[in-house]
Protein backbone atom coordinates (compact mmCIF):
# COMPACT_ATOMS: atom_id res chain seq x y z
CA UNK A 1 0.00 0.00 0.00
CA UNK A 2 2.85 2.32 0.63
CA UNK A 3 3.89 1.57 -2.91
CA UNK A 4 0.84 2.20 -4.23
CA UNK A 5 0.11 5.99 -2.37
CA UNK A 6 4.09 6.78 -3.28
CA UNK A 7 3.08 6.04 -6.84
CA UNK A 8 0.08 7.51 -7.04
CA UNK A 9 1.65 10.95 -5.55
CA UNK A 10 4.02 10.53 -8.35
CA UNK A 11 1.59 10.53 -10.65
CA UNK A 12 -1.21 12.52 -9.17
CA UNK A 13 1.03 16.21 -8.70
CA UNK A 14 2.07 16.41 -12.37
CA UNK A 15 -1.47 15.63 -13.39
CA UNK A 16 -2.73 18.07 -11.68
CA UNK A 17 -0.33 20.57 -12.60
CA UNK A 18 -1.04 19.82 -16.14
CA UNK A 19 -4.44 19.68 -16.39
CA UNK A 20 -4.27 22.92 -15.14
CA UNK A 21 -1.87 24.41 -17.37
CA UNK A 22 -3.17 22.29 -20.48
CA UNK A 23 -6.90 23.66 -19.73
CA UNK A 24 -5.66 27.25 -19.81
CA UNK A 25 -3.55 27.37 -22.35
CA UNK A 26 -6.96 25.85 -24.22
CA UNK A 27 -9.13 28.66 -22.83
CA UNK A 28 -6.70 31.45 -23.21
CA UNK A 29 -8.85 32.54 -26.20
CA UNK A 30 -12.36 32.71 -24.67
CA UNK A 31 -10.67 34.06 -21.39
CA UNK A 32 -9.30 37.24 -23.68
CA UNK A 33 -12.49 37.62 -24.89
CA UNK A 34 -14.52 37.28 -21.73
CA UNK A 35 -11.96 40.16 -20.01
CA UNK A 36 -12.99 42.13 -22.84
CA UNK A 37 -16.44 41.32 -22.35
CA UNK A 38 -16.55 42.27 -18.82
CA UNK A 39 -13.86 44.95 -18.45
CA UNK A 40 -14.56 46.86 -21.63
CA UNK A 41 -18.48 45.82 -22.51
CA UNK A 42 -20.07 45.79 -19.10
CA UNK A 43 -20.65 42.43 -18.73
CA UNK A 44 -21.50 41.70 -14.65
CA UNK A 45 -19.59 39.18 -12.87
CA UNK A 46 -22.13 36.66 -12.01
CA UNK A 47 -22.90 36.76 -15.94
CA UNK A 48 -18.80 35.71 -16.55
CA UNK A 49 -19.00 33.17 -13.68
CA UNK A 50 -21.63 31.57 -15.47
CA UNK A 51 -20.46 31.13 -18.74
CA UNK A 52 -16.76 30.10 -17.61
CA UNK A 53 -18.58 27.24 -15.19
CA UNK A 54 -20.29 26.31 -18.51
CA UNK A 55 -16.90 26.47 -20.50
CA UNK A 56 -14.64 24.70 -18.96
CA UNK A 57 -16.36 20.79 -19.02
CA UNK A 58 -16.27 21.06 -22.77
CA UNK A 59 -12.36 21.58 -22.62
CA UNK A 60 -11.61 18.96 -19.85
CA UNK A 61 -13.08 16.48 -22.05
CA UNK A 62 -10.14 17.26 -24.38
CA UNK A 63 -7.56 17.74 -21.72
CA UNK A 64 -8.02 14.94 -19.51
CA UNK A 65 -6.39 12.50 -21.54
CA UNK A 66 -3.68 14.59 -22.54
CA UNK A 67 -2.88 15.30 -18.52
CA UNK A 68 -3.18 11.38 -17.49
CA UNK A 69 -0.71 10.63 -20.67
CA UNK A 70 2.10 13.61 -19.64
CA UNK A 71 1.78 13.16 -16.19
CA UNK A 72 2.77 9.08 -16.43
CA UNK A 73 5.33 10.01 -19.05
CA UNK A 74 6.58 12.83 -16.70
CA UNK A 75 6.94 10.89 -13.29
CA UNK A 76 8.27 7.65 -14.26
CA UNK A 77 10.59 8.87 -16.36
CA UNK A 78 11.98 10.83 -13.03
CA UNK A 79 11.50 7.56 -11.10
CA UNK A 80 13.75 6.09 -14.15
CA UNK A 81 16.31 9.11 -14.21
CA UNK A 82 16.68 8.59 -10.45
CA UNK A 83 17.11 4.68 -10.59
CA UNK A 84 13.95 4.11 -8.22
CA UNK A 85 13.05 2.11 -11.19
CA UNK A 86 15.75 0.06 -10.78
CA UNK A 87 15.89 -0.36 -6.52
CA UNK A 88 12.52 -1.37 -6.90
CA UNK A 89 12.65 -4.46 -9.34
CA UNK A 90 16.26 -5.42 -7.24
CA UNK A 91 13.44 -5.62 -4.24
CA UNK A 92 11.19 -8.02 -6.30
CA UNK A 93 8.69 -5.28 -7.50
CA UNK A 94 7.75 -6.26 -11.13
CA UNK A 95 7.01 -3.50 -13.81
CA UNK A 96 2.91 -5.37 -13.51
CA UNK A 97 3.00 -4.57 -9.72
CA UNK A 98 3.92 -1.01 -10.66
CA UNK A 99 1.20 -0.63 -13.03
CA UNK A 100 -1.29 -1.64 -10.41
CA UNK A 101 -1.94 1.94 -8.71
CA UNK A 102 -1.25 3.08 -12.17
CA UNK A 103 -4.27 0.67 -13.79
CA UNK A 104 -6.55 2.60 -11.07
CA UNK A 105 -5.63 5.71 -11.81
CA UNK A 106 -6.63 5.91 -15.73
CA UNK A 107 -9.73 4.07 -14.47
CA UNK A 108 -10.54 6.49 -12.33
CA UNK A 109 -9.46 9.53 -15.09
CA UNK A 110 -11.25 7.65 -17.75
CA UNK A 111 -14.61 7.43 -16.12
CA UNK A 112 -14.34 10.89 -15.57
CA UNK A 113 -14.10 11.95 -18.80
CA UNK A 114 -16.38 9.52 -19.85
CA UNK A 115 -18.72 11.42 -17.34
CA UNK A 116 -17.76 14.36 -18.75
CA UNK A 117 -18.98 13.14 -22.67
CA UNK A 118 -22.14 11.80 -21.42
CA UNK A 119 -23.45 14.08 -19.33
CA UNK A 120 -21.69 17.84 -19.18
CA UNK A 121 -20.92 18.37 -22.67
CA UNK A 122 -24.40 17.73 -23.90
CA UNK A 123 -25.61 20.16 -20.96
CA UNK A 124 -22.91 22.42 -21.46
CA UNK A 125 -23.56 23.06 -25.48
CA UNK A 126 -27.02 24.39 -24.58
CA UNK A 127 -26.76 25.79 -22.09
CA UNK A 128 -24.05 28.30 -22.42
CA UNK A 129 -26.06 29.10 -25.99
CA UNK A 130 -29.22 29.64 -23.23
CA UNK A 131 -26.21 31.88 -21.10
CA UNK A 132 -25.26 33.84 -24.01
CA UNK A 133 -28.99 34.73 -25.14
CA UNK A 134 -29.78 35.87 -21.49
CA UNK A 135 -26.37 37.82 -21.08
CA UNK A 136 -27.66 39.83 -24.26
CA UNK A 137 -30.85 40.41 -23.32
CA UNK A 138 -29.38 41.62 -20.05
CA UNK A 139 -26.84 43.75 -21.55
CA UNK A 140 -27.79 45.01 -24.67
CA UNK A 141 -25.14 46.84 -26.03
CA UNK A 142 -23.41 42.81 -26.13
CA UNK A 143 -25.71 41.45 -28.64
CA UNK A 144 -23.24 43.24 -31.40
CA UNK A 145 -19.30 42.80 -31.81
CA UNK A 146 -17.97 46.03 -33.46
CA UNK A 147 -16.25 44.72 -36.35
CA UNK A 148 -17.96 41.53 -37.09
CA UNK A 149 -20.69 39.95 -38.70
CA UNK A 150 -23.41 39.47 -36.06
CA UNK A 151 -25.49 36.57 -36.61
CA UNK A 152 -27.95 36.17 -33.41
CA UNK A 153 -30.50 37.33 -34.87
CA UNK A 154 -31.66 34.10 -37.18
CA UNK A 155 -31.85 35.02 -40.91
CA UNK A 156 -30.77 38.29 -39.99
CA UNK A 157 -26.58 39.21 -39.95
CA UNK A 158 -25.81 42.64 -38.61
CA UNK A 159 -22.44 44.60 -39.42
CA UNK A 160 -21.57 47.39 -37.42
CA UNK A 161 -18.08 49.10 -37.75
CA UNK A 162 -18.51 50.58 -34.04
CA UNK A 163 -20.57 49.92 -31.02
CA UNK A 164 -20.62 50.95 -27.73
CA UNK A 165 -21.64 49.51 -24.41
CA UNK A 166 -25.04 51.91 -24.44
CA UNK A 167 -25.87 50.25 -27.87
CA UNK A 168 -24.82 53.42 -29.96
CA UNK A 169 -23.65 51.90 -33.60
CA UNK A 170 -21.71 53.74 -36.52
CA UNK A 171 -21.36 52.74 -39.92
CA UNK A 172 -24.06 49.71 -39.94
CA UNK A 173 -24.53 46.91 -42.60
CA UNK A 174 -27.74 44.65 -42.20
CA UNK A 175 -28.59 41.85 -44.26
CA UNK A 176 -32.27 40.97 -44.15
CA UNK A 177 -33.07 36.99 -45.60
CA UNK A 178 -36.38 36.67 -43.34
CA UNK A 179 -38.36 36.43 -46.76
CA UNK A 180 -35.72 35.47 -49.19
CA UNK A 181 -38.02 35.82 -51.92
CA UNK A 182 -37.15 39.98 -51.50
CA UNK A 183 -33.76 40.04 -48.96
CA UNK A 184 -33.16 43.39 -48.14
CA UNK A 185 -29.53 45.22 -47.37
CA UNK A 186 -29.56 47.93 -45.13
CA UNK A 187 -26.84 50.28 -44.47
CA UNK A 188 -27.07 53.34 -42.36
CA UNK A 189 -24.67 56.04 -41.50
CA UNK A 190 -25.31 55.62 -36.99
CA UNK A 191 -28.08 53.94 -35.42
CA UNK A 192 -28.80 52.68 -31.45
CA UNK A 193 -30.24 49.39 -30.42
CA UNK A 194 -33.79 48.99 -28.48
CA UNK A 195 -35.08 46.73 -26.80
CA UNK A 196 -39.06 45.86 -25.97
CA UNK A 197 -39.91 45.13 -22.67
CA UNK A 198 -40.35 41.37 -22.60
CA UNK A 199 -36.25 41.69 -23.97
CA UNK A 200 -37.17 39.16 -26.33
CA UNK A 201 -37.27 41.64 -29.48
CA UNK A 202 -34.51 43.98 -30.00
CA UNK A 203 -34.77 46.77 -32.59
CA UNK A 204 -32.43 49.28 -34.20
CA UNK A 205 -33.15 52.38 -34.77
CA UNK A 206 -31.53 54.23 -37.51
CA UNK A 207 -30.60 57.38 -39.13
CA UNK A 208 -29.28 58.43 -42.48
CA UNK A 209 -29.07 55.65 -44.87
CA UNK A 210 -30.07 53.64 -48.15
CA UNK A 211 -32.17 49.89 -48.49
CA UNK A 212 -31.93 47.89 -51.06
CA UNK A 213 -34.63 45.96 -51.89
CA UNK A 214 -34.11 42.82 -55.04
CA UNK A 215 -37.04 42.05 -56.82
CA UNK A 216 -37.35 42.69 -60.55
CA UNK A 217 -34.96 44.90 -60.33
CA UNK A 218 -32.92 46.41 -57.79
CA UNK A 219 -34.66 49.41 -55.69
CA UNK A 220 -32.81 51.69 -53.58
CA UNK A 221 -34.86 54.17 -50.63
CA UNK A 222 -32.97 56.39 -48.88
CA UNK A 223 -34.42 57.28 -45.53
CA UNK A 224 -33.66 60.06 -42.58
CA UNK A 225 -35.01 57.82 -39.94
CA UNK A 226 -35.46 53.68 -40.21
CA UNK A 227 -36.86 51.01 -37.54
CA UNK A 228 -35.39 47.71 -38.09
CA UNK A 229 -36.97 45.24 -35.12
CA UNK A 230 -35.27 41.55 -34.90
CA UNK A 231 -36.17 38.72 -32.44
CA UNK A 232 -32.49 37.23 -30.63
CA UNK A 233 -32.32 33.61 -31.38
CA UNK A 234 -30.43 30.59 -30.28
CA UNK A 235 -28.47 30.55 -33.53
CA UNK A 236 -26.78 27.46 -34.65
CA UNK A 237 -29.23 25.58 -31.46
CA UNK A 238 -28.80 22.10 -31.53
CA UNK A 239 -31.83 20.78 -33.03
CA UNK A 240 -30.74 17.00 -32.92
CA UNK A 241 -29.56 16.73 -29.38
CA UNK A 242 -29.45 13.67 -28.51
CA UNK A 243 -27.96 11.03 -30.52
CA UNK A 244 -31.18 9.11 -31.01
CA UNK A 245 -32.86 12.02 -32.94
CA UNK A 246 -29.37 12.45 -34.94
CA UNK A 247 -30.10 8.60 -35.93
CA UNK A 248 -33.07 8.94 -37.35
CA UNK A 249 -32.08 12.43 -38.73
CA UNK A 250 -29.76 10.55 -40.61
CA UNK A 251 -32.03 8.02 -41.89
CA UNK A 252 -34.48 10.74 -43.05
CA UNK A 253 -31.80 12.11 -44.69
CA UNK A 254 -30.52 9.05 -46.34
CA UNK A 255 -34.13 7.99 -47.42
CA UNK A 256 -34.99 11.43 -48.90
CA UNK A 257 -31.26 11.72 -50.86
CA UNK A 258 -29.88 14.48 -48.45
CA UNK A 259 -26.72 15.29 -48.01
CA UNK A 260 -25.15 13.81 -45.11
CA UNK A 261 -22.27 16.19 -44.03
CA UNK A 262 -23.64 18.55 -41.21
CA UNK A 263 -25.56 15.30 -39.56
CA UNK A 264 -22.43 12.70 -39.54
CA UNK A 265 -20.75 15.01 -38.30
CA UNK A 266 -22.94 15.73 -35.70
CA UNK A 267 -23.35 11.99 -35.00
CA UNK A 268 -18.88 11.91 -34.82
CA UNK A 269 -19.23 14.32 -31.75
CA UNK A 270 -21.22 12.28 -30.41
CA UNK A 271 -18.94 9.53 -30.63
CA UNK A 272 -16.37 11.22 -29.75
CA UNK A 273 -18.52 12.13 -26.47
CA UNK A 274 -17.00 8.60 -25.29
CA UNK A 275 -13.84 7.56 -26.90
CA UNK A 276 -12.25 10.15 -25.20
CA UNK A 277 -13.19 8.92 -22.06
CA UNK A 278 -11.56 5.46 -23.36
CA UNK A 279 -8.62 7.40 -24.85
CA UNK A 280 -8.12 8.96 -21.43
CA UNK A 281 -7.67 5.43 -19.66
CA UNK A 282 -5.39 4.21 -22.44
CA UNK A 283 -2.85 6.98 -22.01
CA UNK A 284 -3.26 6.53 -18.33
CA UNK A 285 -1.61 3.13 -19.64
CA UNK A 286 0.94 4.36 -21.92
CA UNK A 287 2.70 6.83 -20.12
CA UNK A 288 4.57 5.15 -17.60
CA UNK A 289 5.28 2.74 -19.71
CA UNK A 290 7.09 5.33 -22.05
CA UNK A 291 8.41 6.33 -19.21
CA UNK A 292 10.32 3.77 -18.02
CA UNK A 293 12.17 3.69 -21.11
CA UNK A 294 13.12 7.36 -21.24
CA UNK A 295 16.05 7.14 -18.77
CA UNK A 296 18.07 8.36 -21.58
CA UNK A 297 15.98 11.36 -23.34
CA UNK A 298 15.73 12.99 -19.70
CA UNK A 299 12.10 13.99 -18.26
CA UNK A 300 12.04 17.17 -21.33
CA UNK A 301 12.80 14.09 -24.05
CA UNK A 302 9.59 12.12 -22.16
CA UNK A 303 7.93 15.41 -22.17
CA UNK A 304 8.52 15.84 -25.41
CA UNK A 305 7.47 12.40 -26.77
CA UNK A 306 4.29 12.99 -24.91
CA UNK A 307 3.69 16.10 -26.67
CA UNK A 308 3.96 14.30 -29.98
CA UNK A 309 1.88 11.81 -29.06
CA UNK A 310 -1.10 14.12 -28.33
CA UNK A 311 -0.28 16.00 -31.53
CA UNK A 312 -0.39 12.50 -33.28
CA UNK A 313 -3.85 11.61 -31.92
CA UNK A 314 -5.48 14.73 -33.04
CA UNK A 315 -4.24 14.33 -36.20
CA UNK A 316 -5.45 11.01 -37.08
CA UNK A 317 -8.94 11.85 -35.57
CA UNK A 318 -8.86 15.53 -37.65
CA UNK A 319 -7.97 12.95 -40.51
CA UNK A 320 -10.69 10.19 -39.69
CA UNK A 321 -13.40 12.73 -38.78
CA UNK A 322 -12.74 14.03 -42.47
CA UNK A 323 -13.30 10.89 -43.73
CA UNK A 324 -16.73 10.17 -41.89
CA UNK A 325 -18.03 13.63 -43.15
CA UNK A 326 -16.84 12.75 -46.79
CA UNK A 327 -18.84 9.34 -46.24
CA UNK A 328 -15.50 7.59 -47.13
CA UNK A 329 -15.51 5.61 -44.09
CA UNK A 330 -18.51 4.72 -41.42
CA UNK A 331 -18.69 6.94 -38.21
CA UNK A 332 -17.74 4.17 -36.05
CA UNK A 333 -14.27 3.24 -37.63
CA UNK A 334 -13.23 6.59 -38.04
CA UNK A 335 -14.34 7.72 -34.23
CA UNK A 336 -12.73 4.43 -32.50
CA UNK A 337 -9.86 4.06 -35.46
CA UNK A 338 -6.92 6.06 -33.05
CA UNK A 339 -8.36 4.72 -30.07
CA UNK A 340 -8.09 1.58 -31.69
CA UNK A 341 -4.69 2.24 -33.06
CA UNK A 342 -3.23 3.51 -29.36
CA UNK A 343 -4.58 0.77 -27.66
CA UNK A 344 -2.61 -1.58 -29.80
CA UNK A 345 1.01 0.60 -29.39
CA UNK A 346 -0.13 0.55 -25.73
CA UNK A 347 0.08 -2.80 -25.24
CA UNK A 348 3.31 -3.25 -27.17
CA UNK A 349 4.96 -0.75 -25.28
CA UNK A 350 3.53 -1.83 -22.24
CA UNK A 351 4.57 -5.71 -23.17
CA UNK A 352 8.30 -4.76 -23.68
CA UNK A 353 8.28 -2.93 -20.44
CA UNK A 354 7.52 -5.94 -18.51
CA UNK A 355 9.84 -7.98 -20.76
CA UNK A 356 12.86 -5.39 -19.30
CA UNK A 357 13.31 -5.05 -23.32
CA UNK A 358 14.16 -1.84 -24.71
CA UNK A 359 11.40 -0.09 -26.76
CA UNK A 360 12.55 -0.74 -30.36
CA UNK A 361 13.83 -4.00 -31.28
CA UNK A 362 17.56 -3.60 -32.03
CA UNK A 363 17.90 -3.87 -36.20
CA UNK A 364 19.99 -6.77 -37.61
CA UNK A 365 21.66 -5.03 -39.81
CA UNK A 366 23.05 -2.60 -37.29
CA UNK A 367 25.36 -5.65 -36.60
CA UNK A 368 28.86 -5.23 -36.70
CA UNK A 369 31.66 -7.17 -37.56
CA UNK A 370 33.95 -7.78 -34.34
Amino acid sequence: MTLDRYLLREIGVPFLLGLFGLTTVFMINQFVRLADLFVGRGMSLEALLNIVAVLVPPFLLVTLPAAVLLAGIVAFSRLSADSEIVAMKANGISFARMMRPVFLFAAVVGCAALALGLTAQPWGHGKLKHLAMETIKAHAGLAITPGAFNDSFGDVVVFAEEATESGHLRHIFIADERDPDRPLLVTAREGSLVQTPNQDEFGFHLTSGEIYRQGNAVQRVRFDEYDVKLRLQESGADTYATLGEVKRELDRRRASGEPLGSMLQLRMDHTKNVTFGVAAFIFGLLGPALGVHGVRTGRMGGFTQGIILILAYYVLLTFAQAMVVGERIPVGVGAWAPNTAFLLATLYVVWRAQRELPLLPKSPFRRRAA
